[in-house]
């Protein structure tokens, strides 16, 4: 047999009876409960030491260590025969009965637990989403609701992953304020479903893994992910690639170049930069998987750029394409061909039939 056992221990507030279920099962398979970590970390299970073990999980009065400091509560709970194992993540206590001691359970009465329910668990989180929802209203007013997908989300695996972590979040949230309003509008309480409360333990597991992804892990996978706009040494490497260069028009010189490239299941992604003297030229080009992809970049950069570099729609021979000319000799040419998007601005006019016809042969885009 196993010295050391660990099983993640997630249950909601409202599952406080089957929590106290499952570890009596684990208990009476010989699995007893040592120590309960508030973090993330799973809970560590021993071999039963004896054979007296009663459990008792009941709504947290606060991460704290009774045999420090205790308050009366706490005197109160260890006279009864019970000692605290650990405050789970979620908002529950565990207790361990004393050796030699048969204690009664902590709380008794349905409807005091459920009060308690209410102003420990319930209320701090429909205030919390309330601040949170009037924030995002806030926000949105302010900045102006985008109804398109930020074209960064669409080009990186990392900032999807993201997007999917923060979506789960904030459905998992909404059904946790129902689940915890259903228990406590419940007028008689029922028999804990332990199935249904495993289940829901999984949910709020991954839930904190991925808070944990949002909150650590993205920042350091955005550093190791992004490659940077590096010069480059070798023109051949920019040669081979479906871009336009300075070259293609004939104006080469001592021009320096910059790449940049990213790509992710939808969509890869690639910024190049060139100048030469008073020449300058920054195209950016993504190859989408989908064509929806391709309709969402598109909406993207022309909402992007709406106030600093408004297009005009243009009939360049593309399938749809948009320029843009500012009074000091600014141009930009926005592109769309199948699902490739290109975008190219720069101190030079692209739009003359043989710099078109150059552009359509260096991006490799048929017609």
């Amino acid at each position: 047999m196993k010295k050391v056992k660990y099983a993640f221990f997630t249950f909601q507030p409202s599952d406080c009876e089957a929590a106290q279920l499952w570890l009596t099962r684990l208990y009476d398979q010989g699995w007893e409960l040592e120590h309960l970590p508030h973090f993330i970390l799973p809970a560590k299970f021993i071999p039963r030491t004896r054979d007296d073990v009663k459990y008792c999980v009941d709504l947290t009065r606060g991460v704290r260590d009774p045999n420090f400091a205790p308050d009366d509560f706490d005197k109160l709970v260890q006279e009864s025969g019970w000692t605290l194992v650990g405050t789970a993540r979620t908002g529950l206590d565990v207790y361990k009965s004393l050796p030699g001691r048969d204690p009664i359970p902590i709380q008794t009465d349905p409807a005091l637990f459920k009060k308690a329910f209410f102003r420990r668990e319930l209320l701090p989180i429909l205030i919390g989403g309330l601040i949170v929802a009037l924030f995002l209203a806030l926000l949105g007013s302010t900045l102006g609701l985008r109804t398109t997908l930020p074209t960064r989300l669409l080009t990186s695996n990392w900032e999807l992953l993201n997007a999917v972590a923060l979506l789960y979040m904030i459905v998992f949230f909404f059904v946790t304020v129902g689940w915890g309003l259903r228990f406590w509008l419940r007028s008689s309480p029922s028999a804990p479903n332990l199935r249904l409360a495993r289940l829901k333990s999984f949910c709020g597991t991954l839930f904190y893994l991925c808070w944990l992804f949002c909150l650590i892990l993205l920042p350091f996978s955005r550093v190791l992910e992004a490659e940077g706009s590096a010069p480059v040494r070798d023109p051949q490497a920019v040669a081979g690639l479906p871009l336009l260069t300075l070259e293609d028009l004939g104006l080469s010189g001592d021009t320096a170049i910059r790449l940049r490239q990213q790509s992710s299941i939808l969509a890869s992604e690639m910024v190049l930069e060139e100048n030469a003297d008073v020449l300058s030229l920054t195209q950016t080009r993504w190859d989408c998987r989908f064509g929806w992809v391709a309709d969402q970049i598109v909406a993207d950069t022309l909402a992007s750029y709406e106030r600093s570099m408004p297009y005009t729609p243009a009939d360049l021979g593309f399938d749809q394409s948009w320029t843009y000319t500012s009074d000091t000799g600014f141009h930009s040419l926005l592109l769309r061909q199948g699902n490739t998007v290109v975008q190219l601005y720069g101190s030079l006019d692209l739009t003359t039939p043989d710099r078109l016809e150059r552009l359509r042969d260096a991006l490799e885009l048929a017609s």
